[in-house]
């Protein structure tokens, strides 16, 4: 029993993930994919009868990805579950096996085993270094804001902050110990007085920020886009805020009475005009399985109500308009 084919290290979640396993003769094949993180087994295939047996993965793995923002100061931080690494345990069983317990012989005892993969949860494939980002590499961040840069390496890798205000320049080196994905998070807090951040990843490339006031009434969004990252923008317009409320009623001999309420609270959040890159990037918050909403707490999940984005208009500029609304309603603790 033989892998003939597997996929090839650091391959996207988004596309096929194929696993085939040959052998000489015909039998019943056992195929377990395990995510090697966990250590459990998150799908299984079985063929019988054949001389080989080929799979796609990546439905199976895909459910393992959780993308969970990072919080703390500026510096590198854990990237646990944005990756997924896993394998495939193959067995043989024989004729007279009962389905669900071991087969006999040394093949069901020593299972083939192909080698540990890393998945990226991306829709095409990427080469190292890179950074890995749907956004422009030239932002603004209002001070106190955070961000986020996901970054794709095949070795350690240093990056440089330098905080510019007026003709002095100051720079912090940040380093890792190994290569992968790794996350850097920016802290503009970290940075008291800079009028602009550069932060130089090297080989995977240099992003240039350029510090704004804050705009009191502005809502800032991360949302994990379809380059494997976590993206950050500030939408300075909220334009409203509605509560809307369901009840559940009963009918009795006092009238109508309220048996229960909860209430969702929603918001429209509007952009500023931007070119067609960032509202396409923008339009990513429509269809990504998940966004939240900085704060100074930290990060609190919602939903997104919008399904239509308008990416471009013929001779006007663009902007994006959404809706967006808590992840639960929230009940009337009086009722």
């Amino acid at each position: 029993m033989t892998f003939t084919q597997i996929p090839q290290q650091y391959a996207p979640l988004g596309g096929e993930l194929r696993y085939t396993v040959t052998t000489q003769e015909a039998a019943t094949l056992d195929l377990h994919i395990v995510n090697a993180g966990s250590g459990k087994a998150v799908g299984a295939k079985r063929f019988a009868g054949a001389t080989a047996a080929s799979f796609d993965a990546a439905p199976c793995l895909r459910r393992s990805v959780r993308f969970v923002p990072t919080t703390g100061g500026t510096g590198f931080h854990a990237t646990d579950g944005r990756t997924v690494i896993a394998l495939v345990e193959a067995r043989t069983l024989s004729a007279d096996t009962v389905p669900g317990k071991q087969a006999a012989g040394t093949a069901a005892e020593n299972p083939l085993t192909s080698p540990l993969r890393t998945f990226l949860p991306r829709m095409t494939a990427i080469t190292a270094p890179a950074l890995l980002t749907t956004m422009p590499l030239t932002r603004l961040i209002a001070c106190g804001e955070c961000d986020e840069l996901t970054l794709f390496s095949d070795e350690a890798c240093t990056v440089i902050v330098t905080a510019q205000a007026g003709t002095t320049a100051t720079a912090r080196s940040y380093r890792t110990l190994t290569g992968g994905v790794l996350v850097f998070r920016l802290d503009t807090r970290d940075f008291p007085g800079a009028e602009t951040l550069t932060v130089d990843a090297g080989a995977c490339g240099t992003i240039a920020y350029t510090l704004v006031t804050a705009i009191p009434e502005a809502r800032r969004l991360a949302w994990r886009s379809s380059a494997g990252s976590i993206e950050h923008y500030t939408f300075p317009i909220e334009r409203s805020v509605t509560l809307e409320t369901a009840k559940k009623r009963a009918y009795g001999s006092g009238g109508h009475l309220v048996a229960q309420a909860a209430t969702e609270r929603r918001s429209v959040l509007v952009s500023a005009y931007e070119t067609r890159e960032v509202v396409e990037a923008l339009a990513e918050i429509c269809a990504t399985p998940d966004v939240w909403l900085a704060a100074e707490a930290g990060y609190e999940a919602v939903d997104t109500v919008t399904d239509k984005a308008v990416v471009h208009r013929h001779g006007a500029v663009s902007c994006l308009e959404i809706e967006i609304r808590d992840k639960r309603k929230t009940g009337a603790l009086w009722n």
